[in-house]
């Protein structure tokens, strides 16, 4: 997942929303878009800040993820 959120200005979605579905966990912080097929979960949007984006970098064209730096992340310490 990408670490910053890209504004509406730098997130060009290609092809393909109108397929995806939307879920909303317990805390409504985002809204997770993915595939209802698949599975696979392509971005997110904050809704504090509607079109700010996270990205699922395994999602890009052209961009080698296992070359990306790795951000370990204790999520026990949330």
């Amino acid at each position: 997942m990408s670490v910053p959120y890209f504004a509406p200005e730098a997130f060009e979605q290609l092809v393909g929303r109108e397929a995806l579905r939307v879920y909303v966990f317990g805390d409504h912080d985002v809204n997770h878009f993915f595939c209802p097929t698949c599975g696979v979960y392509p971005f997110h949007e904050a809704t504090a800040e509607p079109g700010y984006y996270r990205v699922n970098l395994g999602c890009l064209d052209g961009l080698d993820v296992l070359a990306l730096p790795v951000a370990i992340i204790d999520g026990r310490a949330f």
